[in-house]
Protein backbone atom coordinates (compact mmCIF):
# COMPACT_ATOMS: atom_id res chain seq x y z
CA UNK A 1 0.00 0.00 0.00
CA UNK A 2 0.88 3.81 -0.69
CA UNK A 3 2.71 5.11 2.47
CA UNK A 4 0.85 8.66 3.94
CA UNK A 5 3.18 11.48 2.82
CA UNK A 6 4.86 9.50 -0.23
CA UNK A 7 3.99 10.28 -3.92
CA UNK A 8 4.11 7.82 -7.33
CA UNK A 9 6.33 9.64 -10.20
CA UNK A 10 3.00 9.70 -12.17
CA UNK A 11 1.12 12.28 -9.45
CA UNK A 12 4.59 14.20 -8.56
CA UNK A 13 4.59 15.10 -12.28
CA UNK A 14 0.47 16.29 -12.35
CA UNK A 15 1.71 18.17 -9.62
CA UNK A 16 5.28 19.63 -10.36
CA UNK A 17 4.15 19.88 -14.36
CA UNK A 18 7.75 18.45 -14.70
CA UNK A 19 7.55 15.50 -17.08
CA UNK A 20 7.81 11.88 -16.09
CA UNK A 21 11.28 11.52 -18.53
CA UNK A 22 12.71 14.60 -16.43
CA UNK A 23 11.94 13.12 -13.67
CA UNK A 24 13.31 9.53 -14.74
CA UNK A 25 16.48 11.71 -15.80
CA UNK A 26 16.53 13.48 -12.70
CA UNK A 27 16.69 10.13 -10.50
CA UNK A 28 19.11 8.60 -12.96
CA UNK A 29 22.01 11.41 -12.60
CA UNK A 30 21.04 11.43 -8.68
CA UNK A 31 19.82 15.00 -8.24
CA UNK A 32 16.31 13.51 -7.05
CA UNK A 33 16.29 10.41 -6.08
CA UNK A 34 12.86 8.62 -4.56
CA UNK A 35 13.05 8.14 -1.06
CA UNK A 36 11.41 5.18 -0.80
CA UNK A 37 11.38 1.81 -2.46
CA UNK A 38 8.83 -0.55 -1.72
CA UNK A 39 10.01 -4.01 -1.06
CA UNK A 40 7.37 -5.65 -2.17
CA UNK A 41 6.94 -4.32 -5.82
CA UNK A 42 9.90 -2.28 -6.08
CA UNK A 43 7.77 0.74 -6.67
CA UNK A 44 9.61 4.16 -5.93
CA UNK A 45 8.02 6.79 -3.74
CA UNK A 46 8.98 10.25 -3.57
CA UNK A 47 8.81 12.18 -0.28
CA UNK A 48 7.91 15.66 0.98
CA UNK A 49 11.52 16.53 0.85
CA UNK A 50 11.82 14.96 -2.83
CA UNK A 51 9.34 17.78 -3.33
CA UNK A 52 10.86 20.20 -1.78
CA UNK A 53 13.87 19.20 -3.98
CA UNK A 54 12.08 19.68 -7.07
CA UNK A 55 10.79 22.97 -6.36
CA UNK A 56 14.67 24.01 -5.21
CA UNK A 57 15.57 22.66 -9.17
CA UNK A 58 12.63 24.38 -10.82
CA UNK A 59 13.87 27.91 -9.12
CA UNK A 60 17.47 27.27 -9.91
CA UNK A 61 16.32 25.76 -13.70
CA UNK A 62 14.81 29.45 -14.15
CA UNK A 63 17.74 31.15 -13.33
CA UNK A 64 20.00 28.85 -15.76
CA UNK A 65 21.57 27.26 -13.56
CA UNK A 66 23.38 24.14 -15.52
CA UNK A 67 22.46 20.90 -13.60
CA UNK A 68 25.76 20.02 -12.45
CA UNK A 69 26.06 23.44 -10.09
CA UNK A 70 21.64 22.51 -9.01
CA UNK A 71 23.25 19.44 -7.53
CA UNK A 72 26.50 20.69 -5.73
CA UNK A 73 24.27 22.88 -4.21
CA UNK A 74 21.51 20.50 -3.30
CA UNK A 75 24.24 18.91 -1.41
CA UNK A 76 25.93 21.53 0.51
CA UNK A 77 22.74 21.51 2.35
CA UNK A 78 24.11 24.91 3.70
CA UNK A 79 21.38 28.18 3.09
CA UNK A 80 24.77 30.19 3.30
CA UNK A 81 26.93 28.08 0.82
CA UNK A 82 24.26 28.19 -1.42
CA UNK A 83 23.74 32.15 -1.50
CA UNK A 84 27.37 32.46 -2.13
CA UNK A 85 26.66 30.03 -5.11
CA UNK A 86 23.67 31.90 -6.40
CA UNK A 87 25.49 35.31 -6.23
CA UNK A 88 28.14 34.17 -8.24
CA UNK A 89 25.62 33.16 -11.08
CA UNK A 90 23.53 36.78 -10.16
CA UNK A 91 27.14 38.45 -11.47
CA UNK A 92 26.80 36.43 -14.46
CA UNK A 93 23.51 37.03 -14.86
CA UNK A 94 24.34 41.19 -14.90
CA UNK A 95 27.28 40.29 -17.49
CA UNK A 96 24.78 38.73 -19.89
CA UNK A 97 22.12 41.17 -19.51
CA UNK A 98 24.45 43.97 -19.99
CA UNK A 99 26.03 41.37 -23.41
CA UNK A 100 22.29 41.30 -25.00
CA UNK A 101 21.57 45.16 -24.24
CA UNK A 102 24.46 45.88 -25.99
CA UNK A 103 23.12 43.56 -28.81
CA UNK A 104 20.01 45.31 -28.91
CA UNK A 105 21.52 48.39 -28.89
CA UNK A 106 23.78 47.31 -31.87
CA UNK A 107 20.93 45.90 -33.74
CA UNK A 108 19.31 49.57 -33.58
CA UNK A 109 22.36 51.22 -34.28
CA UNK A 110 22.57 48.96 -37.55
CA UNK A 111 18.97 49.86 -38.88
CA UNK A 112 19.72 53.91 -37.94
CA UNK A 113 22.71 53.45 -40.16
CA UNK A 114 21.13 51.98 -42.99
CA UNK A 115 18.37 54.17 -42.94
CA UNK A 116 20.46 57.05 -42.79
CA UNK A 117 22.39 55.73 -45.88
CA UNK A 118 19.89 55.36 -47.77
CA UNK A 119 18.56 59.44 -46.95
CA UNK A 120 22.45 60.29 -47.52
CA UNK A 121 22.28 58.85 -51.13
CA UNK A 122 19.53 61.20 -52.12
CA UNK A 123 21.41 64.04 -51.31
CA UNK A 124 24.42 65.55 -53.45
CA UNK A 125 24.77 69.48 -51.43
CA UNK A 126 28.22 69.84 -50.20
CA UNK A 127 28.09 70.60 -46.48
CA UNK A 128 31.18 72.13 -44.30
CA UNK A 129 31.45 70.78 -41.18
CA UNK A 130 33.68 71.08 -38.61
CA UNK A 131 35.34 68.04 -37.19
CA UNK A 132 37.28 67.13 -34.30
CA UNK A 133 40.71 64.81 -34.30
CA UNK A 134 39.81 61.04 -34.01
CA UNK A 135 42.18 57.85 -33.79
CA UNK A 136 41.63 55.39 -36.06
CA UNK A 137 43.03 52.23 -36.71
CA UNK A 138 44.63 51.90 -39.87
CA UNK A 139 46.48 49.05 -42.22
CA UNK A 140 49.69 49.85 -43.28
CA UNK A 141 50.71 52.43 -45.91
CA UNK A 142 52.70 50.68 -47.70
CA UNK A 143 50.98 48.97 -50.89
CA UNK A 144 52.11 45.13 -51.08
CA UNK A 145 50.42 41.87 -52.49
CA UNK A 146 47.81 42.07 -49.43
CA UNK A 147 44.81 44.01 -50.51
CA UNK A 148 44.31 47.13 -48.17
CA UNK A 149 41.00 45.33 -46.77
CA UNK A 150 43.11 42.08 -45.99
CA UNK A 151 46.06 44.55 -44.12
CA UNK A 152 43.54 46.63 -41.87
CA UNK A 153 41.96 42.84 -41.03
CA UNK A 154 45.23 41.52 -39.88
CA UNK A 155 45.72 44.56 -38.01
CA UNK A 156 42.56 44.89 -36.53
CA UNK A 157 42.51 41.01 -35.79
CA UNK A 158 42.91 41.53 -31.73
CA UNK A 159 41.15 44.91 -31.35
CA UNK A 160 37.94 43.14 -33.43
CA UNK A 161 38.07 39.90 -31.30
CA UNK A 162 37.78 42.32 -27.80
CA UNK A 163 35.23 44.42 -29.33
CA UNK A 164 32.09 44.50 -27.13
CA UNK A 165 29.85 46.02 -30.06
CA UNK A 166 29.55 45.55 -34.22
CA UNK A 167 29.55 49.75 -34.70
CA UNK A 168 32.30 50.04 -37.23
CA UNK A 169 32.76 52.17 -40.11
CA UNK A 170 35.39 51.86 -42.53
CA UNK A 171 36.79 54.66 -44.48
CA UNK A 172 39.70 55.07 -46.99
CA UNK A 173 42.06 58.04 -47.19
CA UNK A 174 42.31 59.10 -51.23
CA UNK A 175 44.72 60.53 -54.05
CA UNK A 176 43.67 63.61 -54.22
CA UNK A 177 44.94 64.69 -57.44
CA UNK A 178 42.97 61.33 -59.07
CA UNK A 179 39.66 62.65 -58.52
CA UNK A 180 39.35 65.31 -61.30
CA UNK A 181 39.93 62.15 -63.57
CA UNK A 182 37.06 60.06 -61.63
CA UNK A 183 39.29 57.83 -59.97
CA UNK A 184 38.92 56.11 -56.96
CA UNK A 185 42.20 55.67 -55.72
CA UNK A 186 42.68 54.07 -52.07
CA UNK A 187 46.12 54.83 -50.46
CA UNK A 188 44.86 53.85 -47.07
CA UNK A 189 42.11 52.17 -45.15
CA UNK A 190 41.18 52.76 -42.09
CA UNK A 191 38.39 51.39 -39.06
CA UNK A 192 36.70 53.77 -36.79
CA UNK A 193 35.50 52.14 -33.06
CA UNK A 194 33.75 53.35 -30.31
CA UNK A 195 36.58 52.91 -27.70
CA UNK A 196 39.67 54.30 -29.43
CA UNK A 197 42.03 53.35 -26.81
CA UNK A 198 43.51 50.27 -28.99
CA UNK A 199 44.88 48.38 -26.48
CA UNK A 200 46.09 45.48 -28.98
CA UNK A 201 47.40 47.79 -31.50
CA UNK A 202 50.35 48.33 -32.67
CA UNK A 203 51.57 52.34 -33.09
CA UNK A 204 52.29 52.40 -36.49
CA UNK A 205 48.39 50.74 -36.96
CA UNK A 206 46.87 53.79 -35.15
CA UNK A 207 45.98 56.89 -37.50
CA UNK A 208 44.85 60.52 -36.47
CA UNK A 209 42.47 62.18 -38.76
CA UNK A 210 43.09 66.06 -37.85
CA UNK A 211 40.74 68.21 -36.91
CA UNK A 212 39.27 71.11 -39.10
CA UNK A 213 36.36 72.03 -41.70
CA UNK A 214 35.94 69.72 -43.94
CA UNK A 215 33.82 69.83 -47.57
CA UNK A 216 31.51 66.25 -46.92
CA UNK A 217 29.14 65.23 -49.17
CA UNK A 218 27.89 61.87 -50.30
CA UNK A 219 29.25 60.16 -53.00
CA UNK A 220 28.35 56.71 -54.65
CA UNK A 221 31.42 55.13 -55.79
CA UNK A 222 30.52 52.25 -58.89
CA UNK A 223 33.71 49.76 -59.36
CA UNK A 224 36.27 52.36 -57.99
CA UNK A 225 35.30 55.24 -60.19
CA UNK A 226 32.54 58.17 -58.66
CA UNK A 227 31.87 61.58 -60.04
CA UNK A 228 33.74 64.36 -57.78
CA UNK A 229 32.31 67.31 -60.01
CA UNK A 230 30.07 69.25 -57.45
CA UNK A 231 32.71 68.63 -55.29
CA UNK A 232 35.39 70.08 -57.73
CA UNK A 233 33.67 72.53 -58.84
CA UNK A 234 32.58 73.89 -55.22
CA UNK A 235 36.10 73.56 -54.02
CA UNK A 236 37.73 75.60 -56.76
CA UNK A 237 35.09 78.02 -56.38
CA UNK A 238 36.34 78.58 -53.20
CA UNK A 239 40.04 78.65 -53.53
CA UNK A 240 40.24 74.98 -52.23
CA UNK A 241 42.94 71.96 -53.48
CA UNK A 242 41.98 68.85 -51.99
CA UNK A 243 45.64 67.71 -50.35
CA UNK A 244 43.89 65.93 -47.50
CA UNK A 245 40.82 63.88 -48.49
CA UNK A 246 39.21 60.93 -46.99
CA UNK A 247 35.86 58.46 -48.04
CA UNK A 248 34.20 56.88 -44.53
CA UNK A 249 31.39 54.02 -45.86
CA UNK A 250 28.05 54.81 -44.59
CA UNK A 251 27.09 52.72 -41.85
CA UNK A 252 28.25 49.34 -41.67
CA UNK A 253 27.50 48.15 -45.43
CA UNK A 254 27.45 44.31 -45.40
CA UNK A 255 26.07 43.54 -48.91
CA UNK A 256 26.92 44.97 -52.35
CA UNK A 257 29.92 47.47 -51.35
CA UNK A 258 32.59 45.60 -53.46
CA UNK A 259 31.30 47.55 -56.68
CA UNK A 260 28.63 49.57 -55.60
CA UNK A 261 28.65 51.41 -52.44
CA UNK A 262 28.13 54.81 -50.94
CA UNK A 263 30.65 56.69 -48.84
CA UNK A 264 30.73 59.93 -47.26
CA UNK A 265 33.69 61.93 -48.85
CA UNK A 266 35.50 64.89 -46.48
CA UNK A 267 37.79 67.37 -48.02
CA UNK A 268 40.18 69.11 -45.45
CA UNK A 269 39.65 72.88 -45.79
CA UNK A 270 42.62 74.78 -45.26
CA UNK A 271 41.33 77.95 -45.40
CA UNK A 272 39.56 78.95 -42.02
CA UNK A 273 35.68 79.17 -42.09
Amino acid sequence: MKREGYYRIGEVSKITGISKDTLHFYNKIGLVVPDYTDPENQYRYYSRWNMWQLDIVAVCRKLSIPLEQVKKMMAQRDNGKVVEMMMAYREEALRQSEYYRQVAEDLLWYKEENQAMMENRQRSEIQVKWLPAETVLAGSVERNAVSYHADLQQAAKEELAHARSIRRKYGYVLDGSRMAAGQVVKVREYLRLPDTRFTCVAPENRYTLPEGYYAVVPVRIENEQADFTPLLDWLDAHGETPEVVFAEEMGLQLFGYLSDYACEVKVLLKKAK
